[in-house]
């Protein structure tokens, strides 16, 4: 990837490999969303950011000029999601320092980096691809919600004004207890995206409760509280796989559409909520 002469990186547009579908969103649109996903970590009770506001963090960051170790560190969590020592460091350092401008930002995204453990490598396959398309989608409804609320319908003159028409209907039916969507095909990529990226995630979770449970003392309150957070999340990401599944095979029935390998990716669902349950 280019390096500029000062050790800053490119603006977030060019951050990874380009987009391929639309344009990735300005750096000032990127602090409404950054908002918006600290503030459902705040709700929490953990109130750690989840992987796609902390990378977010990391673009607003790596736009601006850094030292080199700092610039590459903050490039390469922003494509694969790995959190290297220099990532680290560097965040401690600016955390640690209350006359820094971005002090709070260091802060959350080093208390995400302690988050994670030992848990530092590539968050998923094309996790910076489909974080992407997340961030586009996310400002795509923060914009729809601000002209609601302004009383205004029409939307802006955008890049994407060509783009095929968004088709999303769905027919709930009671006696079955099944609901039934129909999506145009860009729209259930872009879903598919995100359910994948919730699957992944949540299979995350479930091996860092389980490998955590392992440690404590056979039959404590702690270990049968992770067993059963691991059941819950295994019980979710069953079904996530299985609409990945169902898409999957109805695609490769198409020899025309591109298959869905690509769509695994290592995003967190946006505002996914692993609070510990208590066990009654």
């Amino acid at each position: 990837m280019r390096r500029t002469d000062n050790g800053t990186k490119p603006s977030p547009a060019r951050v990874g490999h380009p987009p391929e579908h639309g344009l990735l969103p300005e750096v000032s649109q990127y602090e409404g969303l950054i908002d918006h996903g600290i503030a459902i970590a705040d709700s929490r009770r953990d109130g750690i950011v989840d992987h796609v506001t902390a990378r977010r963090l990391a673009i607003c960051f790596a736009a601006r000029p850094q030292e080199p170790d700092f610039a590459r560190s903050l490039v390469r969590f922003v494509e694969t999601g790995a959190i290297s020592p220099d990532l680290k460091t560097q965040l401690r350092i600016r955390g640690r320092s209350p006359d820094r401008p971005d002090q709070p930002q260091a802060a959350r995204l080093l208390e995400y980096c302690r988050a994670r453990g030992k848990d530092v490598g590539w968050v998923g396959r094309n996790f910076g691809a489909a974080c992407d398309q997340i961030d586009r989608a996310d400002l795509m409804l923060a914009q729809m919600h601000e002209r609601a609320l302004q009383g205004r319908s029409d939307p802006a003159p955008s890049p994407e004004a060509d783009s095929p028409q968004i088709i999303a209907l769905a027919q709930a039916n009671p006696d079955s207890r099944t609901v039934s969507l129909i999506l145009d095909e860009a729209t259930a990529n872009t879903a598919l995206f995100a359910i994948a990226a919730n699957a992944d995630e949540r299979e995350a979770r479930i091996r860092e409760v389980q490998r955590y449970g392992e440690t404590l003392p056979e039959g404590s309150y702690g270990q049968r509280n992770r067993q059963a957070i691991a059941t819950r999340e295994t019980r979710i990401a069953s079904r996530l796989r299985a609409v990945e599944r169902a898409y999957r095979t109805a695609i490769e029935r198409d020899t025309t559409l591109e298959p869905l390998e690509h769509m695994k990716t290592g995003r967190s669902p946006e505002h996914a909520d692993y609070r510990e349950i208590e066990l009654e």
